[in-house]
């Protein structure tokens, strides 16, 4: 289901993804190659994380096939042709169904807890941006589960600085079944659930 409506609205998307049944691990090079020659983006790694970077951790030790979809500066484009705000990726089960979760993750790079509201309330923007894409048009629906993760990989959780209400993140779940954490890491659990 989320596979194929992606298909039908976003199908450059699919040209980067890729499909494991492992841990997957995501890093993002954007800062770290920013004055190389060569520059990196969203990277994703299936079974073994990179070594010259921290990452985010989807672990999968029920090995359900995942796809895995990393986002780059021509992913989404705003109608004047500027380039739209994303996440670092969205990774949900390949074989999808109007319950099965739909994850967006978003990675911050930095290792002073005094940045953490300034760049969480960021990530969290992005990740609802994201979302908003993919949700308008049809991709996947209010039956699904959609997690908004937002990473510091630099930094051990719970992220100094850095809380929601339990108010605002049950009412986000009751209102629009979306999930919003502050984490490094996450584990399927199923096709419908993620430990968070």
């Amino acid at each position: 289901m989320i596979r194929t409506n992606i298909n039908a609205n976003f199908p450059h998307h699919l040209t980067n993804c890729v499909v494991a049944d492992d841990t997957v691990y995501v890093a993002d090079y954007t800062e770290q190659t920013r004055h190389q020659i060569t520059k990196r983006g969203t990277e994703l790694f299936i079974s073994h994380p990179p070594k010259d970077i921290d990452c985010f951790t989807v672990s999968n030790p029920i090995r359900l096939d995942i796809d895995g979809i990393p986002f780059d500066r021509n992913s989404f484009v705003k109608p004047n042709g500027n380039i739209a705000s994303q996440c670092e990726c969205v990774i949900y089960p390949h074989c999808s169904k109007s319950c099965s979760w739909i994850c967006f993750i978003e990675l911050k790079y930095s290792n002073k807890s005094e940045n953490n509201i300034k760049n969480l309330n960021k990530a969290r923007l992005q990740l609802f941006k994201t979302q908003y894409y993919y949700k308008s048009k049809g991709v996947f629906g209010k039956t699904n589960p959609c997690y908004l993760l937002a990473s510091l990989p630099m930094q051990s959780p719970p992220f100094a600085n850095m809380t929601l209400s339990p108010a605002y993140l049950l009412a986000m779940k009751r209102k629009h079944n979306i999930i919003i954490r502050f984490l490094n890491s996450v584990r399927i659990i199923n096709d419908r659930l993620l430990f968070v």
